[in-house]
């Protein structure tokens, strides 16, 4: 994959989470790295934060993908993430996740 369509990609998934319409919890999943519903991104907090939520977002973005092809993607766009980029999805995912964290202490 190109630098140019890793960063297109990028780009979507920074969207997505920027929408603030798909929040993301940390939950401990046995089996899996994480999983999404289309509407909530859950993510193990044991294994690889930034890999898994990459995929987990092409699942929400291009649902008719299929896991293999999911799994390419999720790999070719990591691995060309510059820190720029890293720093800009670990900050976006503890903005969502402290946002969720402030909405249930409000509510309780």
């Amino acid at each position: 994959m190109k630098k140019s369509s890793a960063d297109y990609y990028f780009r979507r998934i920074y969207r997505l989470l920027s929408s603030d319409k798909v929040p993301i919890i940390l939950k401990k999943i046995r089996g899996t790295r994480g999983q999404t519903d289309h509407k909530i991104i859950w993510l193990n907090p044991q294994e690889n934060i930034l890999p898994t939520l990459i995929h987990e977002c092409l699942h929400i973005l291009y649902p008719n993908w299929n896991e293999s092809k999911v799994y390419k993607y999720e790999a070719q766009i990591f691995n060309q993430l510059t820190p720029r980029q890293i720093k800009k999805l670990l900050l976006r995912v503890a903005l969502i996740v402290n946002k969720i964290k402030q909405t249930n202490k409000k509510a309780d």
